[in-house]
């Protein structure tokens, strides 16, 4: 059978957790450092499930599996480096459900020479207490074409989680990484959900960030329409009411934010492309301020 760990047990690692040990297909132990005592999952239309996954706490615990889903933060990637050196070796694959778009670049050098494989993640959830989560749609996630992205999607099948294939994973990086420099930054800093881009000047900020991103995505060798700022201002104004950003749970619960693999990336790299980014740096600047010890509530 199948062995697949998953490290990182906040709102998209349990729903991945909960939906591949739904299969009955594979052994899915919960890599976490304190118990959960099991997940309660809300879906959509309201129902709920309680699910059992095994939990380990202690790294030395385990060995090397074929499967690890890293569903950290990507800001704590470095603290799950004691799992990934017991739970990979070279015929181990990693699935690195984060967000950003360097996911090879954090991950890779902490894998033991496993094989490494990008995602972008589409899981709208909240998780309003440990263990607890709601889901407000489908799961959907998306994975480079290649024997281990068509293998993850076999992994998935069954699971609730929709898995798409691209040929052109760059370019599906960038548009959720544009998508995430608006509404994180903004949910994060104003703690407020997606009803705050009916103001129109979050909504022109929105733009800018947004627009910021594309340009230098656009030099990164995405293919990346020029309307998208529009396109994601009008998307991000159409959400429902309740829904919000992981950026802001965070906040909401005093963890430190994820804006350094967001519009951190989008300063980093328009540096290094000579592409202004003004409005990401400030953004940075902000959530950086707002996401220190002690001064995140």
């Amino acid at each position: 059978m199948t062995r697949v760990a998953v490290v990182g047990m906040g709102a998209v690692g349990s729903v991945v957790a909960a939906g591949l040990a739904s299969t009955g297909r594979m052994e899915v132990t919960a890599c976490v450092r304190s118990p959960l005592g099991g997940l309660r999952i809300t879906r959509p239309d309201g129902a709920v499930e309680d699910i059992l996954i095994p939990e380990i706490l202690d790294p030395a615990q385990m060995s090397a599996v074929e499967w690890v889903v890293l569903a950290t933060k990507a800001h704590q990637t470095a603290g799950a480096a004691p799992w990934l050196e017991r739970l990979c070796n070279a015929d181990t694959r990693v699935a690195v459900l984060q967000n950003g778009v360097e996911h090879l670049e954090r991950v890779a050098p902490l894998t033991n020479a496993a094989r490494v494989l990008p995602v972008v993640v589409e899981i709208a959830a909240e998780s309003p207490q440990r263990g607890h989560i709601r889901l407000f749609e489908r799961p959907r996630v998306v994975v480079p074409e290649g024997d281990d992205g068509a293998n993850f999607a076999a992994l998935c099948q069954d699971s609730g989680i929709t898995v798409t294939l691209t040929e052109d994973f760059v370019t599906a990086a960038w548009a959720k990484l544009c998508l995430n420099a608006a509404n994180g930054a903004i949910t994060a800093l104003t703690m407020r959900r997606m009803p705050v881009f009916a103001n129109p000047r979050i909504a022109r900020l929105g733009h800018a960030l947004v627009e910021e991103a594309r340009q230098v995505a656009t030099a990164s060798g995405a293919n990346l329409p020029d309307d998208l700022a529009d396109q994601v201002i009008a998307r991000l104004r159409t959400m429902p009411a309740e829904s919000g950003s992981s950026m802001l749970w965070d906040r909401l619960a005093g963890r430190p934010l994820e804006y350094d693999a967001r519009n951190g990336a989008v300063v980093r790299m328009g540096a290094r492309l000579g592409i202004p980014t003004p409005h990401n740096e400030t953004a940075t600047a902000l959530l950086e301020a707002v996401s220190e010890a002690g001064d995140v509530t």
